[in-house]
């Protein structure tokens, strides 16, 4: 005769095999979205900006990461991964020293630099593939 702990462990073990599978059953029918991913713009960005008639230079550090959505979108991102950086430099290269300094321009050029990127990429592909971009650093020398 089968003493009660084996006979509940039996039962446990019965009901968590139907309880996998009806979760696997529902899982099959959900369509998963796709999950954000990070990609780093690699190497770091250092660049002049600010007025060329100024006997001495201001330099940008920036690190950035752009925010995008599946496997697709970041294949893509890492395809044109050089016209990306070109249009990051140009941006940063035009800045003056006012909007590096203060807090809100760096929002506003982290703003610009997303829209030239989104802008580029859909003109490339068809689609605008980022959804976000961040700064992980930045340093102004002036």
């Amino acid at each position: 005769m089968i003493s009660a702990p084996i006979k509940f462990f039996y039962l446990l073990c019965l009901v968590s095999l139907f309880t996998g599978v009806a979760i696997a059953e529902e899982e099959e029918g959900k369509v998963v979205p796709p999950s954000s991913q990070y990609h780093d713009l690699k190497p770091s960005f250092v660049t002049n900006f600010g007025d060329a008639s100024t006997k001495k230079l201001k330099f940008v550090k920036a690190d950035i990461s752009l925010r995008v959505f599946g496997n697709e979108a970041l294949q893509v991102v890492k395809d044109h991964n050089a016209l990306i950086r070109h249009q990051v430099v140009m941006l940063l290269s035009k800045q003056t020293e006012e909007t590096m300094a203060v807090l809100g321009g760096q929002e506003k050029l982290r703003l610009q630099i997303l829209e030239q990127v989104k802008a580029a990429l859909k003109e490339e592909t068809g689609e605008e593939q980022v959804d976000d971009l961040l700064f992980t650093t930045f340093v102004i020398q002036r």
